[in-house]
């Protein structure tokens, strides 16, 4: 048994009009998204990312990583995947992470937060 809505909305589309029994998909926003985020501290915790040099790696697929401000690194860019992420930096270890997966849902990726602490040469 139907609802009389229901009814109401098909009768239209016999009329002419049209039916739609589905709701309407989600509404995205245009802003752009990072997948990646990476705060970038030496080893004394102060900002480290001027200087530095970020990498992201899935496959074939290689990034450079985009220095955002004094202690933050950003990349994939609305691109889900599972990376393999290095930062270098002269007169400091460097550092890595594997297998960081960035998920996405309808609109946007979901971005991953990691933090890199590049420890200073002996």
């Amino acid at each position: 048994m139907r609802r009389a809505g229901t009814i109401g909305v098909c009768f239209a589309a016999i009329a002419g009009i049209g039916c739609s029994e589905t709701l309407p998909g989600p509404v995205c926003t245009a802003d752009f998204r990072y997948g990646l985020s990476i705060t970038v501290l030496d080893g004394a915790g102060a900002p480290a990312a001027e200087g530095a040099i970020g990498t992201a790696i899935e496959g074939s697929y290689q990034e450079t990583l985009e220095v955002f401000g004094p202690d933050a690194m950003v990349g994939a860019g609305e691109r889900p995947g599972t990376y393999d992420i290095t930062v270098s930096k002269t007169g400091h270890m460097t550092w890595s992470a594997e297998n960081v997966t960035v998920t996405a849902d309808e609109c946007h990726v979901i971005p991953v937060s990691l933090e890199a602490n590049l420890i200073p040469m002996p």
